[in-house]
């Protein structure tokens, strides 16, 4: 059985220190947008500091959010 996860964290090779984090459902995406209150891009990802994607991790698994960071 292959495991999925809510969100995918990339970390982005053309802004340093930036981070995309890619909801891979709606309840992973209102999550970031009604919980979090974050700006999407077009695509529905959230642009986030690295510094703060432990944080963001720590709280999305609290909430019963998996996260894969690739």
């Amino acid at each position: 059985m292959a495991t999925t996860y809510d969100f995918t964290i990339v970390s982005d090779q053309f802004i340093n220190g930036l981070s995309l984090v890619m909801p891979m459902n709606e309840q992973a995406y209102s999550y970031i947008t009604d919980e979090l209150e974050y700006s999407t891009l077009k695509d529905g990802s959230a642009p986030v500091f690295n510094e703060v994607i432990g944080d963001f991790i720590c709280n999305a698994e609290a909430a019963h959010l998996s996260c894969e960071y690739v």
